[in-house]
């Protein structure tokens, strides 16, 4: 006796894996039910359908070869009632199911967006674009094919039993010499069946590489043009277009093997029948002719029927290795979506006791602060400083000193590692993140538009802003440039803000923040890329945005540094030096060899 071979530890929890994912995909159908058993109904109707075909045959040939004309007659408009009942039928399952798969996928796309927009920017930090666009375009589709496929999983094994009883029925030697053939028809299934996924899960990584090509080249469109680098960009493309292409060409070649092999192996089965089928017939009807009874119920149309019927339960158990092959796609696919985006925790977590931000006053505090991404060498060492309210200060250094991971993490972009940032008082991890971040003002470096309206864009942080709190914003921002176009605020800015200018789109981000009128304002300055009439206008415009406002800004400009507060000088993610202008020139230290070196030509210019 075969003892069963034990499973493996990574068998077994890969195992209680697919439990859980194929669980929670259930559970995605469960509050469809009703009309999921309206549509498998339908489809076990259309199944059951198939065995009154299959009779209609048999009494079409014996009408036929008994010159029964009236009785070929009657056949005939059965079988014309019973295809218009099929239809019905057909509709009715196509209809029920294509609906709920549509509502699974729309629930799950929702869930897929409104979780994604609950993580951190850490995790969109670790992911792929790419990634994340495949799993909305090319995992969810695989999910939605799964959902329709379920009528298989009842119309497959109900179409083996009907067909498999009718052939019991009209001969069961036949139907036992038939069923020789389908353990090595379940085996071919199985073998081809575990390629195909395996082939199919490798696709959809390499639908997410191709996805993340796309993405990166329509963002850096720029960037791609200006070194001149199209036919590298298209040469990566089409390498990895074409490995996918030869990846899906191979699960085509598997999956269109197998209905081949199937049936190739099913018509030895057909061929016996044929041969002892109809040497049955031939005998019966010598016995008929000679008055005596027939050995068996074996008829020329029976023998029809026979055979209809055998190809309809070879059709069947194919069906059956269709459905474990998407199951398993579905599965896989459903894997990634739940431990890629759905199970994924943000690092930014508000406590369930967590208040409603006070209206801010502009006091912030960094108490030894440390921090670092994702828990690798800290960006900031033992970071404290005051910023009062109504205090402009800049944060200056070198590139990778941690200017920007310091102004990230005041509106909790991103949870200190030890220390910790309070303002006027209140740990930041202790507020609710929306009554928070809606009381601040961020003006980043990299001005970000939305394909929109300029009127939306300057509204999206205050959807409910009146059209003369909007123009009112614009203008403090000095963007007088959209009166001079031709739809004026309802111009459409085009995908990030294209079809403007750098310095119009600054100012855009600008009147966006004017107008949410924050008490505590966050800067990344940007302005280096301008020419001298946009940076001028730029400056107004930030020099307005900025009175009577707490700020900190990560300076790039002189006048901008000079006209602070104070100045922190930042190095290896520390503060080394604190003090204005000219203190810090005195002291001869970091700040004044920056200035040398950066900012003292812009003050000759």
């Amino acid at each position: 006796m075969l003892k069963r071979r034990r499973e493996t530890p990574e068998e077994r929890a890969k195992r209680l894996r697919q439990v859980n994912v194929e669980r929670r995909l259930l559970a995605y159908l469960r509050p469809h039910i009703g009309v999921i058993v309206a549509g498998l109904l339908c489809a076990a109707g259309n199944a059951g359908i198939t065995g009154l075909l299959a009779w209609g045959i048999k009494l079409t040939i014996n009408a036929m070869t008994g010159d029964s004309v009236g009785r070929l007659n009657f056949v005939c408009m059965v079988v014309v009632v019973v295809f218009i009942i099929k239809a019905f039928l057909f509709y009715g399952q196509t209809y029920f199911l294509s609906l709920t798969a549509q509502r699974v996928t729309t629930r799950l796309r929702d869930e897929i967006f409104s979780h994604l927009h609950s993580l951190s920017l850490s995790y969109f930090n670790r992911k792929r674009t790419g990634a994340i666009m495949s799993t909305l375009t090319n995992d969810v589709p695989v999910i939605q094919n799964a959902v329709m496929s379920v009528r298989d999983i009842v119309t497959a094994p109900l179409m083996v039993l009907i067909t498999g009883g009718m052939l019991f029925y009209t001969s069961w030697r036949l139907t036992l010499v038939a069923i020789i053939f389908v353990p090595l028809m379940g085996l071919v299934i199985s073998r081809i069946g575990k390629r195909i996924r395996s082939i199919s899960d490798l696709v959809q990584i390499k639908l997410a590489d191709i996805s993340t090509i796309i993405e990166e080249t329509v963002a850096g469109v720029r960037i791609i043009k200006a070194f001149a680098t199209e036919s590298h960009e298209i040469r990566r493309f089409s390498r990895e277009n074409e490995r996918t292409y030869h990846t899906v060409i191979r699960g085509v070649k598997k999956s269109a093997q197998l209905r081949p092999i199937v049936e190739f192996i099913g018509s030895f089965g057909i061929a016996l029948v044929l041969f002892l089928g109809g040497n049955e017939v031939v005998y019966n009807a010598k016995l008929v002719k000679q008055g005596l009874p027939p050995v068996s119920r074996m008829d020329a149309g029976g023998l029809f029927m026979f055979v209809y019927l055998l190809q309809q339960l070879a059709a069947a158990v194919s069906n059956i290795g269709s459905i474990n092959v998407t199951r398993h796609q579905a599965l896989a696919a459903a894997d990634r979506i739940f431990s890629e985006i759905l199970d994924q925790k943000s690092d930014v977590v508000e406590k369930p006791d967590a208040i409603e931000m006070p209206p801010i006053q502009g006091h912030v505090v960094f108490e030894n602060v440390t921090f670092s991404y994702g828990g690798e060498t800290p960006v900031l060492k033992d970071v404290s400083f005051e910023v009062k309210p109504g205090e402009v200060v800049a944060i200056v250094g070198y590139s990778g000193a941690g200017k920007s991971t310091v102004v990230d993490l005041i509106p909790r972009f991103y949870d200190v590692d030890q220390g910790r940032i309070t303002i006027d008082g209140i740990d930041v991890r202790d507020v609710r993140l929306t009554s928070l971040r809606r009381q601040i003002g961020i003006v980043p470096q990299d001005t970000w538009l939305f394909g929109g309206t300029l009127r939306d864009n300057i509204a999206y942080g205050r959807r409910d802003a009146t059209d003369e709190e909007i123009r009112a914003a614009a203008y403090a921002a000095n963007a007088y440039f959209i009166d001079g176009l031709p739809q004026k605020f309802d111009t459409v800015v085009g995908e990030r803000g294209v079809r403007l200018s750098g310095g119009e789109r600054q100012r855009i981000a600008i009147a966006r923040a004017i107008l949410l009128n924050p008490r505590l304002l966050i800067l990344d300055e940007a302005t280096s890329s301008l020419d001298a009439s946009s940076e001028a206008l730029v400056q107004e415009a930030l020099d307005q945005l900025m009175q009577g406002r707490t700020t900190i800004v990560v300076a790039h400009r002189l006048s901008t540094i000079i006209n602070a507060d104070r100045i922190l000088v930042m190095e290896d993610g520390r503060i080394v030096e604190a003090g204005t202008h000219s203190e810090l020139l005195a002291a001869g230290g970091l700040y004044a060899r920056l200035y040398d070196r950066q900012f003292k030509a812009e003050l000759q210019d």
